[in-house]
């Protein structure tokens, strides 16, 4: 399978898992879309996951959970723009209360995108400013959201969420530094990514996962990024009482790190040089 094929298939039982969340009594979030989105495949494919992995997903609702904090706290105030990088078939615009005049761009590859327009169609959504973007997010994809009617000159709040393990480091840091070039002022970044210290550099960490950066507040200041605040999934955990049973052992190394991010666009004066 292709990176591209792993990520459409990561969609649909990411989407089972926030449907199983949603199902709980104790919830960390509300999904009513999941289900119907999942549909038999995405939950086939989850079954086979936790069963390879022996063990049931328990991370992913508080990945979820944190984004939509993230989310949320970022646009409480202001009126820009929510820009989901590989959105997959997350429906966080819609779960979440959004400030008036936010608009929204979901991009992902075509597959998905069409999947998730065709069954949020026959379901009843809140009324908001969301627009699907078909487009490669390995390439090019700048043009397809500005010709979608994303406005450069707006402020934005920038997702990507369970992305950059897909994307090569090229492709990757490509993604960064689009994102930063085609941001105005007061634009924050939020974002998950593996990353691994300088002594394991020539160490792969794991099938599938690409983008291993060494120093990533170094590598995001290259992209026009200045990291503000990073936690690992451990800090999730605590704040939601959702504390693993069982540690996740053979998942990863040990000296690759899971890392939740939230990083400023750089200073104003440094504008020019993303230009």
């Amino acid at each position: 399978m292709t990176s591209a094929d792993i990520a459409a298939a990561s969609a649909y039982w990411t989407a089972a898992v926030r449907a199983r969340e949603t199902a709980r009594p104790d919830r960390l979030f509300q999904d009513p879309w999941a289900s119907a989105l999942a549909g038999d495949r995405g939950r086939e494919l989850l079954r086979r996951k936790e069963a390879r992995d022996r063990r049931e997903d328990v991370l992913l609702p508080l990945r979820t959970r944190w984004f939509d904090d993230a989310v949320a706290a970022e646009l409480t105030g202001r009126t820009g723009q929510l820009v989901e990088l590989g959105s997959g078939l997350d429906t966080r615009p819609y779960r979440l209360q959004l400030p008036a005049g936010t608009r929204a761009f979901e991009l992902d590859q075509s597959s998905v995108q069409q999947h998730k327009e065709a069954v949020l169609a026959t379901m009843p959504t809140p009324l908001r400013s969301v627009t699907d973007v078909a487009t490669d997010l390995g390439g090019d994809w700048s043009r397809d959201l500005v010709d979608a009617g994303f406005e450069p000159s707006r402020p934005s709040v920038w997702v990507a969420e369970g992305l950059l393990m897909y994307l090569d480091h090229g492709a990757a840091t490509r993604l960064l530094r689009t994102a930063a070039r085609l941001s105005a002022p007061g634009s924050v970044l939020i974002l998950d990514t593996l990353a691994r210290s300088a002594r394991s550099a020539d160490r792969v960490a794991g099938p599938g996962a690409k983008f291993l950066p060494d120093d990533l507040p170094s590598l995001l200041a290259t992209c026009h990024w200045t990291q503000r605040e990073h936690t690992t999934i451990a800090g999730p955990a605590r704040a939601y009482g959702r504390i693993p049973d069982h540690p996740r052992s053979g998942e990863k190394p040990a000296d690759v790190t899971y890392l939740l991010v939230i990083a400023d666009l750089a200073l104003a004066e440094d504008h020019d040089h993303r230009r």
